[in-house]
C-alpha cells in the first residue's frame, strides 16, 4: 500500500505540497521552459537547431501533440502546442529527457540541462490570449533587442514556416542517436494553425501575424532610438559562448501564472475553475491518505492515475 504522506510531492499531513495541475484534453498551452543558471546551452548553431527540431517533432508525433509555434532562445524557449489527448506532462518528460541528453553530448556536459523551477504550462483561456502569447514568442528577440527583425533570429522559430506553411524538417542528430538504435532518420513539424483562427484564408491569417509581428518590431525600434541602444546582431549571438549567460538579473520569487484570456470574465471563470479542481484533488488526497481506497480524484488528476494508484471520476456530460 502507498503511504500518501510519504510519496514524493505529499506533506506530513497527508496533503500535495506542489498545487495539482488538472489536465484535460484538447486545450491549448504555452509552454516556457530555461536552462540551468541561464546558460547559452540552446545558442543558435546547426547541432543544435537539429537536435531541438529532432526532439521536439518526435516527442510530438509519439503523443500526438500539436505545435502552433515555437520560439528558440539561447537559454530558454517558448512553445504553444494544442493538447488533443490531454497527456501533454508525458509529451514533456519525453521532449526535455531527449533534448537535455543531446545537448550534453554535444557539449560534452553531464550535469542537469534544464533549470530545477517547474516548466511553465499556461493554459490559454481564449483566441486574443493564443495569438498574443504567439506574436510575444515570436518576437521575444527584437523585444531583448538581439536583433531588428523576427525573421533575423539565427536560431529555430516557426514565424518563417508559419508564413510560407511549410514543415520544419529535421534529421536524426548523429552525435548522439545510434543509426541502428530504431530512431527515425528525418522527421517533419507542421506549424499548425490554431483552430480558433481556422476561419481566416490563408492570406488572412499571413496579414494577421505579419501586421502583429510589424508592429512590436517598430515598438522595439522606437525603444532604441530613445535610449540610445543597438542590436546585437545575429553574428555576435552566434559568437557567444553556450556556457555564457546574460550579464542581467532575472526577476525571482514572482507569480507562476496557470491560465491566460484576454476577457476578465473569462479569466476569472478559469481561475474558478481551477481553484475548485484544486480543493476537491486535497479533499480526496487527504481522504485517500487516511486510507480511504475507494475515494474518487476529480477528472483531469493526472499522475496518480497514470500510475495506477487512485480512480476518477468520468467527464462531465456537458
Amino acid at each position: 500500500m502507498i503511504c500518501f504522506s510519504n510519496a514524493p510531492g505529499g506533506g506530513t499531513e497527508g496533503v500535495p505540497m506542489t498545487p495539482p495541475r488538472q489536465v484535460l484534453p484538447r486545450g491549448m498551452y504555452m509552454i516556457t521552459r530555461r536552462i540551468s543558471q541561464r546558460q547559452f546551452l540552446m545558442r543558435p548553431g546547426k547541432d543544435t537547431t537539429s537536435a531541438f527540431g529532432y526532439c521536439l517533432a518526435v516527442a510530438a508525433k509519439r503523443h500526438g501533440i500539436r505545435v502552433c509555434w515555437l520560439m528558440v532562445m539561447s537559454n530558454h524557449y517558448h512553445a504553444g502546442v494544442y493538447d488533443e489527448f490531454g497527456n501533454f506532462p508525458e509529451f514533456l518528460r519525453d521532449f526535455h529527457s531527449l533534448l537535455a541528453r543531446c545537448l550534453n553530448c554535444l557539449h560534452a556536459r553531464w550535469e542537469n540541462v534544464w533549470a530545477s523551477e517547474q516548466t511553465s504550462v499556461v493554459h490559454l483561456g481564449d483566441a486574443d490570449a493564443i495569438f498574443d502569447k504567439m506574436v510575444y514568442s515570436l518576437c521575444n528577440a527584437v523585444k531583448d533587442h538581439l536583433v531588428d527583425r523576427a525573421h533575423h533570429w539565427p536560431g529555430l522559430c516557426s514565424y518563417r514556416y508559419q508564413l510560407t506553411n511549410r514543415p520544419l524538417v529535421a534529421t536524426r542528430p548523429h552525435w548522439f542517436f545510434d543509426k541502428d538504435g530504431g530512431m527515425p532518420e528525418r522527421v517533419e513539424l507542421h506549424f499548425e494553425r490554431p483552430r480558433e483562427f481556422a476561419h481566416l484564408s490563408d492570406e488572412q491569417w499571413t496579414e494577421k501575424l505579419m501586421s502583429a509581428v510589424a508592429q512590436e518590431e517598430t515598438k522595439a525600434a522606437d525603444v532604441r532610438k530613445a535610449e540610445g541602444r543597438r542590436v546585437l546582431g545575429s553574428k555576435a549571438v552566434r559568437r557567444q559562448s553556450p556556457f555564457s549567460h546574460p550579464k542581467t538579473t532575472s526577476d525571482r520569487r514572482r507569480l507562476r501564472p496557470r491560465v491566460a484570456s484576454k476577457n476578465k470574465w473569462r479569466r476569472i471563470e478559469m481561475l474558478q475553475r481551477n481553484r475548485h479542481f484544486q480543493d476537491c484533488y486535497r479533499r480526496a488526497y487527504a481522504r485517500r491518505a487516511a486510507g480511504d481506497v475507494d475515494v474518487l480524484f476529480p477528472y483531469g488528476s493526472y499522475k496518480l492515475r497514470v500510475q495506477g494508484l487512485v480512480r476518477c471520476e468520468p467527464p462531465p456530460l456537458h
